[in-house]
């Protein structure tokens, strides 16, 4: 078997109404979509939601990366010699981004080519995950709406709240979600990193009165000195995420105090990811597969990930925001119920694409 093409789109998905994030608000999904195809028809998928902010790239730009960098490298390559592909992708330097796309296509091709479940391919220890609510930034009363309709329709026992604009008001949202749903809901934040250590310091005094159960990236947790002093001081555990880009800053973080980690497959590939998951079994150090706010086959990277290991059984994984999306290019979309998704029998990711849908909203690169 041989690599003979990589196939590329620009995908653009209208949201119901705009979503605000750390920086961004959007209005609609934009992301790259690859399919590596071989002389033999096996094919491998990936997708990526890519904001310049987050990430240092947009869409467009690792559609360039892939279809000019790594598509010759790649083209006669066996795809099920995973040594040999990480070789050929390695003669580039940088392009994180590009390269965690081609991870993860290439490790959903040899799932397929075996039959199996990304899951069970990777480790095979569930076949669903509990997944999170996610509360996005905007006016308090507007999050409380939204939380009530997702736990209506999909049961979700815990919510993952994005905090980090105001203090007091950060504070008043969290009290409100508690008083709204009870003990039964777990809470856990994320503040992007946005407040001062003092700042962050306050909130979490706050946190801990209303029983929230981890604090996501409070403050920049850069320098060391910083996130030292902030794992100290948080009154409620700090699960770190932004600094995580390589087996390396995950082993400082750990060595500085951290209590958990968010492991996300989308931005580091499959390899590391697993690499990372490794180290925080060996330490003891629970982890969430966490959000990238992805369409489904980006969602599912994420979600085979967390189903493949049982050191992910503590803390639901992020990746619920593909069932509020209007549309998607795929089919075989997995539901929540109950605050968890029954994960694909297929193999691989265990979707295939839409053709009638990519034509609505996608475009094939290059243009």
């Amino acid at each position: 078997m041989r690599i003979t093409q990589l196939d590329l789109w620009l995908v653009t998905v209208p949201h119901p109404e705009p979503v605000t994030w750390a920086g961004v608000v959007e209005r609609e999904a934009r992301s790259v979509l690859l399919r590596v195809r071989t002389d033999e028809d096996a094919i491998g998928l990936a997708q990526a939601r890519l904001h310049a902010a987050w990430t240092g790239t947009t869409p467009r730009l690792t559609a360039q990366t892939l279809d000019e960098l790594y598509a010759p490298l790649l083209r006669g390559v066996d795809p099920l010699a995973a040594e040999r592909t990480r070789a050929a992708i390695d003669r580039v330097r940088g392009w994180s981004p590009a390269k965690a796309l081609l991870d993860i296509a290439l490790t959903d091709l040899r799932a397929r080519h075996a039959g199996l479940a990304l899951r069970t391919y990777l480790g095979g220890w569930s076949d669903e995950a509990t997944v999170a609510a996610v509360v996005t930034r905007g006016p308090r009363r507007q999050r409380l709406d939204e939380l009530a309709r997702a736990v209506a329709r999909h049961g979700f026992t815990a919510v993952k709240v994005k905090i980090g604009t105001h203090v007091r008001e950060d504070i008043a949202v969290v009290r409100d979600i508690r008083a709204t749903f009870g003990s039964d809901l777990d809470i856990r934040v994320d503040a992007n990193s946005e407040y001062t250590l003092a700042e962050a310091v306050f909130v979490a005094d706050a946190l801990a009165e209303l029983g929230v159960l981890h604090f996501e990236d409070p403050c920049p947790l850069e320098p060391r000195e910083v996130r030292r002093e902030i794992f100290r001081q948080s009154r409620v555990p700090v699960l770190a995420d932004r600094v995580l880009d390589s087996v390396e800053s995950a082993r400082q973080v750990i060595a500085d105090g951290a209590r958990a980690l968010s492991i996300k497959a989308q931005r580091l590939g499959l390899r590391t990811a697993d690499r990372i998951r490794q180290l925080c079994e060996e330490h003891a150090v629970p982890a969430v597969a966490g959000l990238s706010g992805e369409s489904a086959i980006g969602a599912l990277a994420g979600l085979q990930f967390h189903a493949a290991f049982r050191h992910f059984g503590s803390i639901p994984a992020e990746e619920s925001r593909f069932a509020s999306m209007a549309h998607d290019v795929v089919t075989g979309i997995p539901e929540i119920h109950g605050g968890k998704v029954v994960l694909p029998a297929a193999a691989g990711l265990g979707v295939d694409l839409d053709a009638e849908a990519l034509d609505r909203f996608g475009v094939r690169y290059p243009l």
